[in-house]
């Protein structure tokens, strides 16, 4: 990045009083793909200082005279902090170049992301994500805690694995276990998407993110067939450096629980979920599903999706089951095996259980939670990969709108779902 950054006047351009706000509009694409990309810049930026940049590239670089227009349809309001004077400057450049600003800064995004292109893993004929579908039909289990925990174990950056190794062994006595642990893990730092595909959307605001509104674009329209324009659009990454740009996530929408309703008439409703994804396969190592607590027809999508494909190698994508350590969640997992073996059956296809995750367990509830986790993880149908304890980082990040590891990188929650993740993959 050697482009100066410097408002009119001189000064800190980062410092508060030297900003003002910026609105403009961006199509969710661009915006997203830069905040991406911004993420994932060695050092990383924030949005507004790589937009920032990118203003400053294209008012410094003429323009063809025959640039095609950005399609500027379902542009988003987008307000950032610029240094001051800059946007002033944008304007009269857009105004030298016949323009509107919204026109000028979509261009100007355009331009530098074309101009910097990113250098992707090439992919194989063939080469399919995996993909890992979190599930139960019963409620309140943490399906969503396990789902978004692999998800950022997936994709989490070496040197930050590394820093909380070194931050455990500043206390090596008292985090003894966690380090021997955390020693036999080692960075993925896979592409992985995050799809909310629960109509509740706890996952897409424990995130912070916006549950998309009811009658807009969604996964949902995606699976009906009825979503105009990318469901690429509506991907957001997340912008800690932790993670690099890689983890993304598809947000719930409103009106997901109808789905099931209109899968009942769909004529493929089996790979509804599969044909909807298909587009997004190509970005990603690792597509992860936060399943919806339900038995229905969006949850056979679901399985269905997971589901071994021609040419896979088993072990690679499948159901991770999550339970608690009580009686209920045991009937719960009984109606979910018996529904993925219909689906095997009727469908003539594999599935696997990739391992069961017993959640929130707390031992000082006696007997009754000793003994079942002594039950799950004396299954011989299926391998108990990782038990999370009833622990406050796990409230407390939804609380703050935070990843887990982002607010507790360090924790003993943030460890076993690394562990997890090293255990099915």
């Amino acid at each position: 990045m050697d482009a100066d950054n410097s408002p009119e006047g001189g000064g800190n351009p980062l410092a508060p009083d030297n900003k003002e706000p910026c609105p403009t509009k961006l199509p969710p694409s661009l915006r997203n793909e830069l905040k991406a990309r911004a993420a994932r810049l060695s050092p990383p930026l924030t949005l507004e200082e790589l937009f920032s940049v990118v203003l400053h590239a294209w008012a410094d670089e003429p323009e063809e005279p025959d640039t095609p227009p950005v399609k500027l349809t379902g542009a988003a309001p987008f307000t950032t902090m610029l240094p001051l004077g800059q946007w002033a400057k944008h304007k009269k450049v857009c105004a030298t170049r016949n323009v509107t600003f919204a026109q000028g800064a979509a261009r100007a995004v355009r331009r530098w992301l074309e101009d910097h292109p990113e250098a992707r893993p090439v992919r194989r004929p063939g080469d399919i994500p995996r993909r890992i579908v979190v599930c139960n039909q019963k409620g309140g289990v943490g399906k969503t805690t396990v789902a978004s925990g692999t998800a950022q174990a997936a994709a989490e950056g070496t040197a930050y694995l590394e820093e909380v190794l070194t931050l455990l062994k500043r206390n090596s006595l008292k985090n003894r276990e966690l380090i021997e642990r955390l020693e036999q893990v080692k960075a993925s730092e896979l592409r992985v998407l995050l799809v909310d595909y629960d109509p509740q959307g706890h996952l897409t605001t424990q995130l912070g993110l916006e549950v998309l509104p009811a009658k807009g674009p969604s996964l949902a329209k995606a699976i009906m067939g009825t979503l105009e324009g990318p469901l690429a659009d509506l991907v957001v990454p997340l912008t800690d450096a932790r993670f690099g740009g890689r983890l993304a996530v598809l947000p719930a929408c409103r009106d997901a629980f109808l789905l099931d309703a209109g899968l009942a008439t769909h004529r493929s409703r089996i790979r509804a979920l599969e044909v909807a994804l298909e587009p997004l396969e190509s970005d990603y190592d690792v597509i992860i599903i936060d399943a919806p607590p339900s038995l229905g027809l969006s949850m056979d999508a679901a399985l269905h999706f997971g589901r071994r494909r021609d040419g896979e190698a088993p072990g690679r994508s499948g159901c991770l089951i999550v339970v608690q350590a009580e009686d209920s969640s045991a009937d719960a997992y009984d109606l979910l095996v018996e529904q993925i073996q219909d689906i095997v059956t009727d469908w003539a296809v594999p599935i696997e259980t990739l391992g069961l995750v017993v959640n929130l367990y707390d031992a000082t509830r006696g007997y009754i939670a000793t003994s079942s986790l002594e039950g799950w993880q004396s299954m011989e149908e299926i391998r108990c990969v990782g038990v999370i304890g009833d622990l406050k980082e796990v409230r407390e990040a939804v609380r703050l709108r935070l990843p887990l590891f982002t607010h507790s990188p360090d924790g003993v929650q943030s460890i076993e779902l690394r562990t997890i993740w090293k255990e099915i993959s």
